[in-house]
């Protein structure tokens, strides 16, 4: 299995996860008398088994993320580290700049900006690039690479 499948399968996994407990959720209380519409022990031993398996995907995805080389200098670990990086300080600087731009016709004119918001606004374009830059790689690194079994 490649390492792109096996992150389709951890996400669904995931998903039903999610989708187990919703479904417990009504099925632990009912009136007296009544049945509930699904076995909650039933349901919960589905849950622990997804568990079982996306802890088993998890620790393969991850050993093959930190065995594989990204570009000769870091693992993929380290790559997908570094995007996540870049993509949380990509929105802090978006959220930063959208801040920091004053409506000069709905506030006072006296108002400035105490940041350049050129140079922030070239440094959000700089660390998207970066950050596309990367994912794209780790794309393609994911559909080449042979999950570690």
């Amino acid at each position: 299995m490649k390492l792109a499948e096996a992150l389709l399968l951890r996400s669904d996994l995931q998903k039903k996860i999610e989708h187990l407990q919703n479904r417990i959720h009504p099925v632990l209380i009912i009136t007296k008398g009544k049945k509930p519409q699904e076995d909650p022990v039933e349901l919960i031993a589905k849950l622990r088994a997804a568990i079982v398996k996306l802890e088993a995907l998890m620790v393969q995805i991850n050993k093959t993320n930190n065995a594989t080389s990204f570009d000769g200098e870091k693992n993929l670990m380290e790559a997908l580290a570094q995007r996540d990086a870049l993509k949380m300080l990509s929105e802090k600087l978006r959220h930063i700049r959208q801040y920091a731009q004053v409506d000069y016709q709905s506030f006072n004119k006296d108002l400035k900006a105490t940041i350049d918001i050129k140079k922030l606004q070239a440094e959000i374009d700089q660390t998207g690039r970066a950050f596309r830059e990367i994912d794209s790689k780790i794309q393609e690194i994911n559909w080449l690479t042979e999950l570690i079994e």
